[in-house]
């Protein structure tokens, strides 16, 4: 697998295409030759990965305002969230059970973007 992350354009997941295009597969191909010479540069399959983004890319994990603390939400992972999920599991079992955690998470906070 090879892939670049950047974040790009809005786009509705039911109703939009995704493929990657000629471009994206050339800068792909690119680096994959400059850092693994060795390697094929032919592909088998493209696939555009589709994941939610965060204003500033670091997650939201909060609890949804109005609900008394009764919903916790994580969202916005920002495609690297994956790395993160014991500790993301950990925060969000601490908040659904004890409706707090000892761990710092106070810049992960809904709050921090203006209304």
């Amino acid at each position: 697998k090879i892939a670049r992350h950047h974040p790009s354009a809005t786009v509705n997941p039911d109703i939009e295409e995704h493929a990657p295009d000629a471009e994206e597969l050339e800068i792909l191909r690119t680096c994959l030759m400059r850092y693994f010479p060795e390697v094929s540069a032919d592909y088998i399959q493209t696939k555009n990965c589709l994941y939610t983004n965060s204003i500033d890319e670091d997650f939201i994990i909060d609890f949804l305002p109005g609900y008394d603390k009764n919903i916790v939400m994580a969202c916005g992972f920002s495609g690297h969230g994956f790395k993160f999920v014991p500790v993301v599991g950990e925060i969000l079992a601490d908040l659904a059970i004890e409706k707090h955690t000892e761990l710092p998470i106070g810049f992960l906070s809904l709050g921090r973007f203006p209304k």
